[in-house]
């Protein structure tokens, strides 16, 4: 009979702990609500707007993430503060700045992001286990095509069911979007959902034409001084103590974001070009100048943490880490 009783009373507790827990749950359910109350009527793809400028810092690079122009990019943040109804951004004579509000919105907004992006990889991955489909790969002009490119028959020959899709790009592409499968690129991200190794250092060197050497003879027991240069550059390319020396010292005569441009230049006389060592060698009408190296550059290759095993993804890094041992052994 006590025991009886005692189960009765273990019931009741238990039902009112129940009850407790769902008035808890409720109750904050309700605090998300009032917190969260501006946000049923907001639209996705304005939402992502925002979070594009947040991530980016600019409306411009938002844009060109994004594949849409400035002007509708400063429309949809209008039209998403009126959906709102509070003001997201403090615009100033020179740029703006996110108001505390906008804050809060890209907390909320970059959660709701994560979790799509989640379903949205896991979906695709589904379909991705066998050792066959596209592989997207990202990196500068200079490494896909000195380094990958004269490799691609021979990985034809081993994964003739993998489609490679390159992409030529100077900009850091978003792995968590799903931009690439894989990228090869001079920064060291420090984001967690990466799985990142480096896959080798290169050393920058001088290059000309043997015209222009035959014109100009360098003296190569000293520093480059009353030269032609060809000077690359590039928001993200940053100048060493020793080439700014070499830029002051020598005459720029040509100016380019265009890599293709500058070595076509060289290649025709123009003027010194600073390259990668392993490239320059690779490049018939251009001679090394020897003089030391004056630039060193880590090249890293990052994948998502979801896609590294993926079959095929597994087979282009493990292809790309091999290539690339096989350059540094050719030095």
């Amino acid at each position: 009979m006590k025991k009886c009783l005692c189960t009765q009373k273990q019931a009741r507790l238990l039902n009112g702990c129940q009850q407790f827990i769902v008035c808890s749950n409720a109750l904050l359910d309700e605090l998300k609500q009032v917190q969260t109350a501006n946000m049923h009527n907001l639209n996705w793809d304005d939402l992502r707007i925002l979070l594009a400028v947040a991530d980016t810092g600019s409306q411009s690079a938002a844009a060109t993430r994004l594949a849409i122009n400035q002007t509708t990019i400063s429309r949809r943040l209008r039209q998403l503060e009126q959906q709102y109804g509070k003001p997201l951004l403090h615009r100033q004579r020179y740029g703006y700045s996110f108001t505390h509000e906008a804050e809060l919105l890209i907390e909320q907004a970059r959660k709701m992001e994560y979790h799509a992006l989640e379903i949205a990889r896991a979906q695709a991955n589904s379909q991705r286990n066998e050792l066959s489909g596209k592989v997207i790969v990202s990196s500068t002009e200079m490494v896909l095509r000195y380094m990958i490119a004269p490799k691609l028959t021979e990985f034809r020959q081993c994964f003739p069911h993998i489609e490679l899709e390159l992409l030529a790009d100077d900009r850091v592409v978003s792995l968590s979007h799903m931009e690439a499968d894989i990228a090869l690129r001079y920064v060291n991200s420090k984001q967690q959902d990466l799985v990142q190794r480096r896959l080798l250092t290169f050393k920058y060197r001088y290059f000309a034409s043997s015209s222009y050497l035959q014109q100009y003879p360098v003296n190569e027991q000293q520093q480059l001084n009353g030269h032609q240069l060809l000077k690359f550059e590039h928001k993200t390319y940053l100048y060493t103590p020793q080439q700014q020396r070499d830029l002051k010292n020598n005459n720029v005569v040509l100016r380019s974001n265009h890599i293709d441009m500058l070595i076509d230049a060289c290649c025709n006389g123009l003027g010194i070009l600073s390259i990668q060592e392993i490239f320059g060698r690779q490049i018939p009408d251009l001679q090394m100048i020897m003089l030391p190296p004056h630039r060193e550059a880590t090249l890293w290759i990052a994948s998502h943490k979801d896609n590294r095993h993926l079959p095929a993804i597994r087979a282009v890094i493990d292809f790309i880490v091999k290539i690339s041992q096989q350059a540094i052994d050719k030095i």
